[in-house]
């Protein structure tokens, strides 16, 4: 997501993870309150769900780009109940992110 704030130009492919990668990469979930496990509700990792509701987003802009084609496959099969779900936690997380001081 990071190398996307430039709109792609530097990066064929935009940076992004779910918090799957991010466990598997490094040590950052150790000690997180969040359950990297889960992948919707208050309790999952905001990686995982901000993930997904980037590309749907963003698909206008992505959805052509041959490094994102396995992304968007699976994108796609997921249930429109899922994808709600999606909507709804990154909704709930951003709202939250407005109100910190």
């Amino acid at each position: 997501m990071a190398l996307f704030a430039d709109g792609g130009v530097m990066a064929s492919k935009p940076y992004a993870a779910s918090g799957a990668y991010i466990n598997k990469m490094s040590n950052y979930c150790d000690r997180c309150r969040f359950d990297v496990a889960k992948k919707n509700g208050p309790k999952a990792c905001p990686f995982n769900y901000l993930y997904w509701n980037f590309l749907i987003e963003h698909r206008e802009k992505l959805g052509r780009n041959p490094r994102l084609a396995m992304p968007y496959r699976t994108l796609d099969k997921l249930t429109e109940e899922r994808r709600s779900a999606i909507a709804d936690d990154s909704r709930r997380f951003l709202k939250t992110l407005e109100t910190q001081p």
